[in-house]
């Protein structure tokens, strides 16, 4: 909140000067116990360095329910998800201003929900330092009703109020309930036509009829002038069932003209695990809202054209002579509109108007040029110049209407351009040449757009921040580079077709975050280029959180759901780089890093990122090093799989490890990707699976149903020579096909690819088994598991975690394990540490079990003594 500074309060002296410390405590205790305790307002004093909490009354510590907040962090007791000091906190202000001013202001708590005006000052504690003291009054009740007047639902501010605390106590709960967000159609169109007054009948009505549909603790507030809230028990369909109801009632109640009134909701469930804040529900349910919205528009002009058409009809030469626009407004919105520029010449004076877009290209002296023929053409090209000039003569000379002439210009770079300018003249009533008006467009541009999104490309992307770099070296720019992440998974799961939609959809959300001097621009593939000039470049933390918030659920188009995130690197010049080259190279950088650590995140370049980049790169040598000399520091370690009812020993799963003497011990979350993202994967997964079955098909002399299981890559899925490749290592090894499991993560289940169809389906005729690793992490549907050709599935290890206390997790396991049984798929649970987490799964039926409590990944020899009995 803004706050206001006047003057008054302490002069900025130390309190009581003359009296003895020992004085000045006692006289400060007196004011803390006796007076401030007793004050019926919220006092409390912190450290303006550390803004740790060193005193509150009693009436603030009841008002926000706390016992001891001495010592801790105001922003942390007093607000709700900050990870730092308040952004409207005054004590800043406070420090930069004169001794003994005061700051007052207002506050609506994200703690209590109350709306406070707060009185803000520094003073000198106990031991004569400077301390923050606040006193605020609840001013609620004065600043706000709790009903709004026309339609007797609650008002914003304590509809959202009880929304949050609805919202807090379903984590509590466990329990789902939905938020509907709703508003009226054609409400503008009825106060244009009728009124406002029959406007405000229709907003009547329609409350009544939300509000008809509410029982229980159901309640519905009024968002805004025609946006509407209903918070209802149950899921979506159920809250669908009672919007449309509520729908068909408004269009009862209302009469004649109105009849076609109604409304468009988006609905929201809200679930005991969901940590979002009342303004994302809200913003997730207007964006959905909006979706139904357009179809409806969409429907409407379809349908308005259609009549249009049936009548046949045209306007009468009396309506088209009473037609009129704004004609400055008509120049900016075809300057706005285009990528070429629009030029006008006014005949009968010589002067020409150029767009601002044309002025920074070419450094003209203004938009609006007297004598343009000798300043634009200037900048022609001299060998184009003779035609430049004879092709605006003709149009002088009255010999003809139309212009088309192409030549070169030089640009504020100091570079020739060709353009193809374009224009026609006009005559006024008495046949004088009145107006001359075209489109210079720049035919180097046309091939500078990209054909699916409609931004400009790559090419263009580069010469406006060299540009930008050249002519403005002064100014602050900043990029952000954005990709698209697991866009393979899209593709694979439906086609990619449908993956450039997907493209395009993101496109479009970039565009609209927007703001400033900030421009977006489409790269190779699934990455984007968002480039920001002078304080806008500020603005990129904003853009990519406005983004993420939007991508933050499951989307739906053209009927199918799809779920995707973006990650984003951003680099910044000058203080990251002050060349082009190493602009985009460090911006690609953290790109690189943010999808190495967990995606969907924002990471600002740093030199810790080139130092990993670094060691990147020198792990990909040592890795290619390694391979190409018999896989040397290569090593496999094998981790027990356990009968899920007895705890005996019916297998293993292999996994790699890798060590060189110039880096260590690297973990496999390191080299995996690396040996994935180089393609070194293919061959190395090839030696891991040769390995393990040579040692499965050793182990099989004490233990003949011994079965082994290896994980295959993605990248390995690819390649043709796979299951050939299987079917060698089998002969070679003399392991039985029914002693194998490849393990596959959940993901590869998701694609419905021909060629997916077929490997899987190469894999099992050789009689090996596939295994679905990862189960429940995002790709795959239960209902797949239906279809899959999975014969195990490997429940992964999140869902034993909390398994003591969770009733999602245990449900969630027993769920997958009928329904796996069902369609005679076996079931691993992986991750169990603790007896007391197998104890809590022992009654599930899960065939078998993985975890450290029954052993870790040991090398050959030790697992043969732990777990085969060999002496």
């Amino acid at each position: 909140m803004d706050g206001q500074t006047r003057a008054g309060g302490p002069d900025g002296a130390s309190p009581g000067a003359g009296r003895t410390d020992g004085e000045r405590a006692d006289a400060y205790r007196f004011a803390l116990d006796t007076v401030l305790d007793g004050m019926r307002a919220n006092v409390y004093v912190t450290d303006p360095a550390t803004d740790e909490i060193l005193y509150m009354n009693r009436y603030m510590r009841e008002d926000y329910g706390l016992d001891r907040p001495e010592g801790t962090l105001c922003w942390q007791t007093l607000q709700r998800n900050l990870d730092r000091r308040c952004p409207f906190c005054p004590v800043d202000k406070l420090e930069a201003a004169e001794p003994g001013r005061l700051v007052e202001w207002e506050e609506t708590s994200s703690k209590t929900g109350r709306v406070y005006r707060n009185c803000d000052s520094l003073i000198r504690w106990f031991d004569g330092s400077l301390v923050h003291l606040q006193q605020s009054v609840d001013i609620t009740d004065v600043k706000t009703a709790s009903i709004d007047e026309l339609t007797e639902l609650l008002t914003r501010r304590v509809g959202k109020g009880r929304l949050q605390a609805r919202m807090d106590r379903e984590r509590d709960e466990d329990d789902v309930f939905s938020v509907c967000l709703f508003d009226i159609n054609r409400l503008k169109e009825i106060n244009d036509r009728f009124g406002h007054a029959e406007g405000d009948v229709v907003l009547r009505a329609a409350a009544d009829a939300a509000r008809s549909q509410l029982s229980g603790e159901e309640f519905a507030f009024r968002l805004s002038g025609d946006e509407f809230v209903c918070v209802v028990e149950g899921d979506a369909a159920e809250a669908r069932g009672k919007m449309e109801r509520a729908d068909d009632l408004l269009s009862s109640r209302v009469k004649g003209d109105l009849r076609e009134t109604g409304f468009c909701f988006g609905i929201v469930e809200v679930h005991g695990s969901d940590t979002s804040e009342v303004n994302e529900v809200l913003t997730m349910a207007d964006e959905r809202m909006y979706e139904q919205k357009r179809r409806l528009h969409i429907g409407r002009s379809e349908a308005r054209a259609q009549e249009a058409l049936e009548r046949n009809s045209a306007l009468t030469d009396e309506d088209v002579g009473a037609f009129a626009f704004d004609v400055d407004l008509l120049y900016d919105a075809l300057v706005d509109s285009t990528d070429d520029y629009l030029y006008v010449c006014n005949m009968k004076t010589g002067v020409f108007r150029y767009p601002q877009a044309m002025v920074e290209e070419f450094g003209l002296p203004a938009q609006v040029v007297a004598d343009a023929a000798a300043v634009w053409g200037s900048h022609v090209h001299p060998d184009d110049r003779q035609a430049f000039l004879e092709s605006n003569q003709d149009i002088v000379d009255g010999r003809t209407t139309r212009h088309c002439v192409e030549y070169r210009a030089l640009n504020r770079a100091g570079e020739y351009v060709w353009l193809r300018c374009r224009g026609m003249l006009m005559h006024d009533g008495s046949g004088e040449p009145s107006l001359f008006a075209g489109f210079i467009a720049n035919l180097e541009k046309k091939n500078k757009v990209d054909h699916l999104t409609g931004l400009f490309n790559k090419f263009e992307f580069e010469d406006v921040v060299r540009r930008a770099l050249e002519t403005r070296p002064d100014e602050r720019l900043g990029l952000m580079v954005l990709g698209i992440d697991d866009l393979r998974h899209i593709n694979d799961r439906y086609d990619r077709g449908f993956g450039d939609d997907v493209i395009r959809i993101i496109a479009h959300r970039i565009q609209s975050a927007l703001v400033g001097r900030a421009h977006v621009y489409r790269l190779d593939g699934d990455e984007f280029a968002v480039v920001a000039r002078g304080d806008d470049a500020a603005t990129l933390p904003d853009v990519y959180q406005a983004l993420h918030q939007s991508f933050r659920r499951q989307q739906t188009h053209e009927g199918k759901k799809f779920y995707c995130t973006l990650s984003a690197g951003c680099a910044q010049y000058p203080a990251d780089a002050d060349t082009y080259e190493d602009l985009v190279k460090f911006a690609n950088y953290a790109l690189e890093y943010a999808k190495a650590h967990g995606k969907k995140r924002r990471v600002p370049f740093s030199p810790g990122i080139l130092a990993e980049r670094s060691r990147t790169l020198e792990l990909v040598e040592r890795l290619r090093d390694s391979i190409e000399h018999g896989f040397e520091g290569f090593r496999l370690v094998f981790q027990p799989q356990v009968n899920a009812a007895d705890g005996r020993v019916i297998g293993a799963e292999a996994l790699a490890r890798w060590s060189c003497d110039a880096c260590g011990e690297v973990p496999p979350l390191e080299f995996i990707p690396l040996l994935e993202e180089s393609g070194l994967i293919v061959p190395f997964g090839a030696w891991v699976l040769h390995r393990a079955m040579e040692t499965a098909a050793r182990w099989r002399a004490w233990d003949p149903g011994f079965v082994m299981s290896v994980n295959l890559s993605y990248r390995q899925l690819d390649e043709a020579k796979l299951v050939p490749s299987i079917a060698e290592a089998l002969a070679a090894t003399g392991l039985p096909p029914a002693n194998l499991v490849v393990e596959m993560t959940e993901s590869c289940f998701a694609s419905s690819s021909e060629a997916a169809q077929k490997l899987f389906a190469g894999v099992r005729a050789l009689g090996v088994r596939i295994a679905m690793d990862d189960f429940g992490t995002g790709y795959a549907a239960l209902g797949m598991l239906k279809q899959s050709p999975a014969d195990i599935v490997k429940i992964d290890r999140t869902f034993v975690r909390d398994i003591r206390d969770s009733t999602f997790d245990a449900t969630f396991i027993r769920f997958v394990v009928e329904l796996c049984h069902d369609v005679g798929i076996r079931v691993c649970l992986e991750g169990v540490e603790v007896p007391e987490e197998y104890e809590a799964v022992s009654g599930m039926g899960l065939d078998s079990i993985q975890g450290f409590l029954f052993g870790r990944p040991c090398p050959p020899d030790e697992f043969e003594r732990k777990f085969l009995g060999k002496g």
